[in-house]
């Protein structure tokens, strides 16, 4: 599942050997993809996670982002979208397209490393369609964390995003840098640091990245002549506003359903009143 690149190129001993140690008496165990996903995640804030979706699933996200992004742009306007400077973004696609809340925000290959990294109490903050164009100089190519303007860190994880591959990733298309260790690590590092450092993804299309929010990113430089297309989804623990409320969006879809009225926001909405609280606490019988 997990394998995002230095630590299998640079192993010292094969796959079927035991690491040799001296003077080692304490040290972490993982034997299950999952569990090597989530001492990535730990230690260097990002893991790749391979096939997240089929071919036939990317099929329908590009041509899913490619549809909603064309009626998002004539319902605002195209001059109004770069205004903004949201032009090639797309977003809340679950809210126009359940493929895109169960294939892809509930993708069981994803949801499981966030679940066993956050807990069940979690809440999906935002879903962004990303459509890079060739040689386009979008504000992503930027250093940034997910939690911008955060100079702090957490003992453990607050929030993860994940990048899903809709197209290659690579030198060429412009995949996505990392910083490896930077959500342990309040300043943004030195250049030198930087340069010295920062690891790019290489990836195929239905592969995925799951990284801390508090990890220092950027986008590459798209010079591959074709578009490359990605899916963000930032999973935030409960006390992290929403960026777009889901649950107004789906006008009380999914309500009833136990986990996703928490991934949507239904359970963490704010009372608009003291009996709208106590009435959203009675069990569902007494309301």
């Amino acid at each position: 599942m997990s394998e995002h690149g230095p630590h299998v190129a640079n192993a010292a001993t094969a796959k079927d050997e035991s690491v040799l140690t001296h003077g080692v008496t304490e040290r972490t165990h993982a034997s299950t993809p999952q569990a090597i996903a989530l001492e990535e995640l730990a230690r260097d804030g990002f893991t790749v996670v391979r096939h997240a979706l089929s071919p036939h699933q990317v099929a329908i996200a590009a041509a899913g982002m490619d549809r909603l992004y064309a009626e998002q742009v004539a319902e605002f306007g195209e001059e109004n979208i770069a205004l903004i400077r949201d032009k090639y973004i797309v977003r809340s696609m679950l809210a126009f397209d359940p493929f895109f809340l169960h294939d892809v925000a509930c993708n069981p290959a994803l949801l499981g490393i966030v679940r066993a990294s956050l807990g069940e109490a979690i809440s999906l903050s935002s879903q962004v369609g990303i459509l890079s164009p060739p040689d386009d100089r979008l504000y992503q190519l930027a250093w940034h964390r997910e939690l911008q303007y955060q100079h702090f860190t957490a003992s453990r994880p607050i929030a993860l995003q994940t990048l899903i591959c809709i197209d290659r990733f690579s030198a060429e298309s412009g995949g996505t840098f990392f910083l490896p260790g930077s959500h342990l690590h309040e300043p943004f590092p030195s250049d030198e640091y930087v340069r010295a450092h920062e690891y790019q993804i290489n990836a195929e299309p239905g592969d995925a990245v799951v990284f801390n929010a508090l990890a220092y990113h950027r986008a590459g430089l798209n010079r591959s002549g074709r578009i490359r297309r990605a899916i963000n989804n930032l999973y935030t623990l409960p006390i992290i506003q929403q960026q777009i409320n889901f649950s107004r969006m789906l006008d009380g879809k999914y309500r009833e359903d136990p986990f996703l009225a928490g991934l949507l926001g239904y359970r963490w909405d704010v009372a608009d009143s003291v009996i709208a609280w106590r009435r959203a606490h009675l069990p569902a019988t007494k309301r």
